[in-house]
C-alpha cells in the first residue's frame, strides 16, 4: 500500500510539474510569434491565401513527414490554390510546446489537429488529421516571417 502512495505521489507532482511548464508565462516576443502561427492558421482556414503568404518568407522551405521534397513558398502558394479547389478546413485545434526566441529568431514547436473535407467527385470526404509542426521564423525589417518549417501528419482513420 505504502508503494502505490508513493507512485501516486510522485504522478500528481509530475503531473504539476508539466502543467506548470506547460501554462508558463510567455514574453511579449513569444506571444508575437505564436500569434502569427495562430493568424497563419485562421488566414489558411479563411482561404485567405494571399494574407496567409504575407507572413512566409521569400527563400521559405517547408516539408512534411509524407513529401519526398521541402516546397518553395511559391511551391507552398501553388499548393494551396490547388486545395481550395478540392478541399475545405473545417476546424483545428493549435496546442504550443515551446517557443524559443532570440534577437532575430525563433522555433515554435507545437501540435496540431485539423478537420478537413475533401470534394471526391459529387460526394464530400471527410479527412482528419494531426501531428506536429516545427516552425522557424526569422525578423526581417520588424517582422517576424516563416522562413522553414517541419511537419509529421498522421492521418485518422474513420
Amino acid at each position: 500500500m505504502r508503494t502505490s502512495f508513493k507512485f501516486s505521489l510522485v504522478a500528481v507532482i509530475l503531473f504539476i510539474a508539466a502543467a506548470a511548464a506547460y501554462t508558463q508565462e510567455w514574453t511579449k516576443a513569444q506571444t508575437e510569434v505564436w500569434q502569427i502561427v495562430e493568424d497563419t492558421w485562421a488566414k489558411w482556414k479563411a482561404e485567405d491565401y494571399a494574407g496567409g503568404a504575407a507572413y512566409v518568407h521569400e527563400k521559405y522551405q517547408g516539408w512534411n513527414d509524407q513529401m519526398p521534397l521541402p516546397l518553395t513558398k511559391a511551391m507552398l502558394m501553388k499548393q494551396n490554390q490547388e486545395f481550395k479547389d478540392i478541399s475545405k478546413l473545417i476546424r483545428y485545434s493549435l496546442n504550443p510546446a515551446r517557443i524559443v526566441i532570440t534577437e532575430n529568431a525563433a522555433v515554435v514547436d507545437y501540435y496540431y489537429r485539423a478537420e478537413t473535407t475533401y470534394n471526391a467527385g459529387d460526394k464530400t470526404v471527410p479527412y482528419n488529421f494531426h501531428g506536429q509542426n516545427a516552425e522557424f521564423y526569422v525578423k526581417e525589417g520588424g517582422k517576424w516571417l516563416l522562413l522553414g518549417d517541419m511537419t509529421t501528419v498522421i492521418v485518422e482513420k474513420e
